[in-house]
């Protein structure tokens, strides 16, 4: 059988005109070509995670699990007068030797019953270690006669800022940092641009990046950009309103441009999913994940037709979904169930309780964390951390009774394997390489692989305690895994320097 190796890049270029979409999945899929050769994936040194099924060939015993985040600290309550039950949208990144976030303070917002928009500015805070935050004061703008405060930006025609550091090596040090924005409840609504040389002086730029269309364009969300280094192009996703369904409810979704120099953007189109647009997705929470390529959605869900509270005078409730992708715009839906629930705290049991925001960094040794809003709209909104391992999204779970897991034929760069993993102390993992064709490789087979027992983030795979593969580097494998109450989140090859 002749196998033609397709890598990223190639699949990028040819997903639209695939239009392939198998078992509700488009990513890096499998796809014919006209002389009906079957491709391979080639996966390069990428680490691959478990967030879709494009490596999966066989599941014999084993599931994928969805796993939920560990709520931690609440780190940062929004009790300075310019703040308030309208404060949300964290936006926290790890720079150099500090964590920074921006967020939107809406103080004192509702007056006489109807929401102050003129109150609403975005805040700027530091911490040494992404739980203990400090508001500097900045001395940039004032507020009810002092400068003695956090405010970066005080327009109140640009809210909801998302803001970027710019790894794009062609960026002039004085756009290091970029902002994106949505302009006032105006019609039609705007999205604004910003850049700055530390994070906290800006220069707006003058023209907006986008204009709302008349064909469901939506943008009173929270719009998200980011550089993707992948794809060498910024990505920027905001809210898009589906046609009125049945009901005659109109469907809050998400749309996606890109752009090669952040001032020209292509029209925003609505992201596949992979099914038919049925709930409402209030926010994104999109993100390029730090470890991988993968493209990550967080999108607030919310739920109408029920009440918690019966005394909270708005219709609905809301948890926080996970998606992810391939390319940015195809994403795979693998689970329905929610990411975070909204928990035992009463407070989050309404509509608009809960956010995520737009990413995940490093907190501590094989930790992650991100940064959620609760008890919005109301006196103890707060921000939280909640984290997981890293690459702890879905785990291939077994359990003691054991179980396998087959993958699809690859092709790999690299001279040794590493495995991110989780065994009780009866569990275990072993691991098989095989040909093209599903036969075990001599001296690579599950005898010579002893069983893998513990709890590591990136664990070296040996076989006959010999951990190169080098000569199988280039060539088409598969692998073979063998658990026993056992999670697996990860694997990556990897050159030994």
């Amino acid at each position: 059988m002749n196998m033609a190796p397709l890598t990223r890049r190639d699949w990028l270029k040819s997903a639209g005109a695939c239009g392939l979409i198998l078992a509700g999945i488009t990513s890096w899929s499998t796809c014919a070509r006209a002389d009906d050769e079957t491709t391979v994936i080639n996966i390069g040194s990428d680490r691959q995670l478990f967030v879709d099924r494009l490596l999966i060939d066989e599941m014999d015993g084993t599931t994928l699990r969805l796993h939920h985040p560990v709520r931690r600290e609440k780190v940062f309550a929004f009790n300075k007068p310019w703040e308030g039950e309208l404060s949300w949208y964290p936006v926290v990144i790890r720079d150099g030797g500090k964590y920074r976030m921006w967020y939107r303070a809406w103080g004192n917002a509702i007056a006489k019953g109807e929401i102050a928009w003129k109150s609403r500015y975005t805040c700027y805070a530091e911490s040494p270690d992404g739980i203990h935050w400090q508001r500097p004061s900045l001395g940039i703008h004032e507020f009810d006669g002092s400068k003695e405060n956090n405010l970066v930006f005080t327009d109140p025609q640009f809210a909801n800022v998302c803001i970027l550091k710019d790894d794009n090596p062609a960026t002039p040090k004085e756009e290091r940092y970029k902002a994106v924005a949505r302009s006032s409840a105006a019609k039609p609504g705007k999205i604004y641009g910003a850049v700055s040389e530390d994070g906290v002086h800006w220069k707006r730029l003058d023209k907006p990046l986008f204009v709302e269309r008349p064909d469901g364009d939506f943008f009173d969300g929270a719009p998200i950009v980011y550089w993707d280094s992948h794809q060498q192009r910024y990505m920027c996703y905001v809210r898009g309103h589906r046609p009125p369904d049945a009901n005659r409810k109109v469907l809050r979704s998400i749309k996606v441009s890109t752009s090669r120099d952040f001032r020209n953007w292509e029209p925003v189109e609505y992201i596949d999913i992979g099914e038919p647009w049925r709930e409402q997705f209030y926010t994104n929470g999109a993100q390029m994940y730090y470890r991988a390529p993968f493209y990550l959605l967080f999108p607030k869900r919310i739920v109408f037709g029920r009440k918690f509270d019966p005394q909270w005078k708005h219709d609905g409730l809301s948890d926080i979904i996970f998606l992810a992708s391939r390319d940015g715009r195809h994403f795979t839906r693998l689970f329905h169930e929610a990411f975070i629930r909204p928990g035992l705290d009463r407070n989050n049991w309404h509509e608009r309780a809960l956010m995520a925001g737009p990413s995940w960094i490093p907190t501590a040794q094989g930790e992650m964390s991100t940064y959620i809003v609760e008890n919005y709209r109301t006196k103890d909104v707060h921000v939280r951390r909640v984290a997981l391992r890293e690459d702890g999204f879905v785990s291939v779970n077994a359990p003691l009774s054991g179980g396998e897991l087959i993958t699809k034929p690859f092709i790999f760069e690299g001279s040794e394997l590493k495995i991110n993993f989780s065994t009780s102390a009866a569990g275990s993992v072993q691991l098989e390489l095989r040909d093209a064709a599903g036969k075990a490789i001599p001296g690579f087979t599950l005898k010579d692989c002893p069983q893998i027992f513990g709890d590591e983030i990136e664990r070296i795979v040996q076989w006959k305690g010999n951990a190169h593969i080098d000569k199988l580097s280039g060539t088409t494998v598969r692998l073979r895994f063998l658990m026993k109450d056992a999670d697996l989140y990860s694997f990556r090859f990897t050159r030994n320097e």
